[in-house]
């Protein structure tokens, strides 16, 4: 029995959400396979949840694996201060992390090492000598040479220069080229939709839906009323819309995918996840600024040079009827794109990598 361990940061949802479709189309490919996967608490409850029929082949361990990003109160800007102060404890564990996991790197005999993007396994992976993989359309280093000094970048490019085989997604920030090793651009990736579930979620509603999600690593508490408005509206937690048009998801919805594609608008965050599910799903989007981060940026950027989404700052306030009159006025029908997921082509270079050793 061969294994291949996944280290997936614990920074909001969107980094375990894009794993799962690859690791469900291994585990169901290949029966000589284990998988485990390491990840916080609220990000491996949810993989045991969907993936809950591969409990004999897929082992989740809870663990912090990140600091990701912390924002200001009500706010979408990072919180420079404290962050600074978590991320220099936390690059402070990485040796003793790295000691303790060659243990069980030897321990569990694994034969490949996946990373979306922890960084510090890859210190284990290259003493080791174990083939390893860094799957992303950004690393933490992109977002955090616009705010700290060397003392910490350096200490997060030169762990990232470790990883073997660099897997990147469309979107990516092209800086990763001027660092990463071995690197092969890949597509999209999300989990399947349900047409069964689609259709369901259709019946229930009469008129033109919006779908809102701002993720769950986000809290803006200035009240939308959207009571007047000739739609009705799904959200997700982070966000306060009101209204008898409006249903909330509940914090254990699994299958948020099936309300993107079940919906006529879209009205997100740029999280690279469900940028990826709304791209599959061929709908219209709606998606926040957030200039001072740059993979926010970068996703931004190139979505609206493809001409496949619309730009929102809500520093300027969050008009909804005039974002879905934007979205009404959006030709997406001549941009020549056609996406489509590709979780079993990522599936089958990870499986390739790890039999090449």
């Amino acid at each position: 029995m061969r294994t291949i361990v996944f280290y997936i940061s614990d920074h909001g949802f969107g980094h375990v959400s894009r794993n799962i479709p690859i690791i469900r189309y291994i585990l169901e490919g290949y029966s000589d396979i284990k998988i485990v996967v390491k990840t916080g608490e609220a990000q491996g409850l949810f993989i045991k949840n969907v993936l809950k029929e591969y409990k004999s082949r897929l082992t989740i361990y809870f663990e912090k694996t990140d600091v990701g990003l912390l924002l200001k109160s009500n706010s979408l800007e990072i919180d420079k201060e404290p962050l600074e102060k978590e991320l220099i404890k936390y690059i402070n564990t990485w040796d003793n992390r790295s000691i303790r996991e060659n243990d069980f790197l030897k321990e569990k005999s694994v034969n490949l090492v996946v990373s979306d993007i922890v960084p510090w396994i890859f210190k284990s992976t290259h003493k080791l000598n174990i083939p390893s993989v860094l799957i992303s359309n950004f690393t933490w280093f992109d977002i955090y040479k616009e705010y700290f000094n060397d003392n910490i970048c350096d200490e997060y490019i030169n762990v990232y220069k470790l990883a073997k085989k660099s897997l990147l997604y469309f979107l990516y920030n092209s800086d990763m080229k001027n660092y990463l090793n071995d690197i092969e651009e890949v597509g999209l990736c999300c989990r399947e939709f349900d047409s069964k579930k689609i259709k369901k979620i259709k019946e229930q509603y009469k008129r033109k839906i919006v779908f809102i999600s701002v993720g769950r690593s986000v809290d803006l508490k200035d009240t939308i009323n959207v009571e007047d408005l000739n739609y009705d509206f799904i959200v997700t937690e982070g966000i306060n819309i009101v209204g008898s048009n409006v249903t909330y998801l509940s914090k254990e919805t699994i299958n948020t995918q099936d309300y993107i594609k079940a919906s006529d608008y879209i009205i997100t965050k740029a999280g690279w996840g469900t940028i990826s599910e709304i791209l599959c799903a061929n709908k219209k989007c709606a998606v926040l600024s957030r200039n001072s981060i740059a993979e926010d940026r970068n996703t931004v950027e190139k979505l609206i040079s493809m001409n496949l989404a619309v730009e929102i700052d809500y520093k300027k306030g969050f008009d909804i009827e005039n974002i879905l009159k934007q979205l009404d006025e959006l030709n997406v029908q001549n941009n020549n794109y056609e996406f489509k997921n590709q979780y079993k082509d990522i599936g089958n270079k990870i499986i390739s990598f790890m039999e090449e050793g």
